[in-house]
């Protein structure tokens, strides 16, 4: 069988829950013809429970769910010229369990502070995933820094429209090996 993967990229939009990955994601699925796999879609169902009874999950919980991750970017990126994964990946340890062995791989981290997030969480309605979880989240939350350069930051501050727009863009300069 032969490495497709060098042709194919992978971005894993990330961020804290209500940062807007699985709409931006959606939007840029649209946009680009993309295939799109929401990570939420592969948690265990004993995670779900533990998130919908109020408690946040630990490393150790999520580790099972990151390497199932990591199969399905590979498999996607078999058979998909771009593919999106939603996942949180707050922590440099979740991000590189998704690296290992994955080529173009980019991550595209939803930028937006508590307020801004807090609010959106609780506008929500039929998700798992409760607001007073958010300060768990900050508080886990390893942001991309210069050492992770296939990490780009996107700003969710303004419209839906805007950001996926300002993503689609971005993943476009990636593609071309422009400098984002």
């Amino acid at each position: 069988m032969s490495d497709t993967q060098n042709q194919n990229y992978t971005f894993v939009l990330m961020g804290v829950s209500g940062s807007g990955k699985s709409a931006v994601a959606s939007g840029v699925a649209q946009q680009l013809q993309a295939a799109f796999l929401d990570g939420d879609f592969l948690h265990p169902k004993a995670n779900i429970m533990k998130m919908a009874s109020g408690h946040a999950l630990n490393d150790d919980d999520r580790r099972p769910w990151l390497e199932a991750l990591n199969g399905a970017i590979f498999a996607m990126q078999r058979t998909n010229q771009i593919s999106l994964v939603v996942c949180s990946a707050l922590k440099k340890s979740y991000r590189d369990i998704l690296r290992n062995d994955n080529k173009n791989l980019y991550f595209i981290y939803l930028k937006g502070d508590a307020i801004v997030i807090e609010e959106r969480l609780r506008a929500r309605r039929g998700h798992f995933f409760k607001p007073e979880m958010l300060k768990s989240q900050f508080e886990a939350l390893q942001e991309p820094n210069e050492q992770e350069t296939d990490a780009y930051a996107i700003d969710i501050r303004p419209s839906l429209d805007v950001v996926i727009d300002n993503t689609c863009s971005t993943i476009r300069q990636i593609m071309a090996g422009d400098k984002v």
